[in-house]
């Protein structure tokens, strides 16, 4: 985002600002974020700094700015006609007038030709356009044809750990977390849901009852991983930070990173005590868990079933 950010505050000093730019990136790239900005340094140019302004365009209560999403699973025609009407409309605050449409990809045929209309016919030089997508592949060629386009990567997990532990996030979520999102604020409600919390302490017991004969994983799962079972989002969190752990100790072999840092005693005496067929077992097991929960499978059979063979590879 940073580059990104850089050309954005370059082009506009430099008065250069084209009127419509298509910004693709996977979600929690930051394109919303980055937007905000855009915005912000627009309306701010040759001003004093408003902290204010910040407030006011991320609540969206900017009556120069409009932002459209999908109506349901479309944007719809008679949304991108209330923006027609709104922007034909004497502005209620002077300056650069902006829009900003979420899931262009998502945009049905006729609201296509109706933004084509709009884009053709300018109402005003100071009318500036954002397209975000996430998946450019389902935007309609004709629209692309016509912006300016932005791709933007994916946030590299270090980096979002590093802005977790800045908001105050717990270690190992901060260090987990970034793997089930890209996205800050999704990473940030995950850290403070008491859920998904004691799921990593959950896989952290695992990881050391390991070498525990005293514990039966069926029994232990039953008493202390029922929780587990409230949420299919929740299970799906848990089996793929469990199969993070595995993977671990694949590459802790290899000499490779390890993600669980915070159980390198634990991933280092499993590792020497397992044999790598053993352990790719395991990772496939989990993985055929995973594709199978999306069908609605029995969570509570599947949490079971994952108990014994946790058990016979111990």
């Amino acid at each position: 985002m940073n580059q990104a950010l850089r050309f954005f505050n370059q082009t506009i000093k430099k008065d250069r600002l084209a009127h419509l730019y298509l910004i693709s990136g996977p979600k929690g790239s930051g394109k919303s974020n980055l937007v905000d900005e855009i915005i912000y340094m627009l309306l701010t140019k040759g001003k004093t700094p408003s902290s204010h302004l910040k407030v006011q365009i991320k609540q969206r209560t900017l009556t120069n700015i409009i932002f459209i999403e999908p109506d349901g699973q479309m944007i719809k025609k008679e949304q991108i006609m209330e923006l027609q009407s709104e922007f034909s409309k004497t502005a209620l605050v002077s300056g650069p007038r902006v829009y900003v449409i979420k899931n262009v990809e998502k945009m049905n045929q006729s609201a296509a030709n109706s933004l084509l209309k709009f884009m053709e016919e300018p109402l005003s030089a100071n009318v500036f356009g954002f397209l975000l997508t996430e998946n450019i592949d389902l935007v309609i060629r004709t629209i692309i044809s016509r912006s300016q386009i932005i791709h933007m990567k994916n946030r590299d997990e270090g980096d979002l750990e590093k802005e977790l532990l800045h908001l105050g996030v717990n270690e190992r979520i901060s260090i987990l977390a970034p793997y089930l999102t890209k996205d800050i604020n999704e990473a940030a409600l995950l850290a403070d849901d008491t859920n998904f919390v004691s799921t990593v302490d959950f896989i952290c017991e695992i990881a050391m009852q390991w070498g525990n004969k005293d514990v039966s994983f069926p029994l232990y799962f039953a008493a202390e991983g029922s929780f587990l079972l409230q949420d299919r989002e929740l299970f799906k969190n848990f089996l793929e930070l469990l199969l993070l752990y595995f993977v671990d100790l694949i590459h802790y072999r290899a000499n490779q990173p390890i993600v669980y840092q915070f159980l390198k005693e634990q991933i280092q005496a499993q590792s020497d005590a397992i044999k790598t067929f053993e352990i790719n077992e395991l990772i496939t097991s989990i993985q055929d868990i995973l594709k199978r929960q999306t069908y609605f499978i029995n969570l509570e059979l599947a949490l079971d079933q994952l108990a014994i063979l946790l058990e016979k590879k111990r």
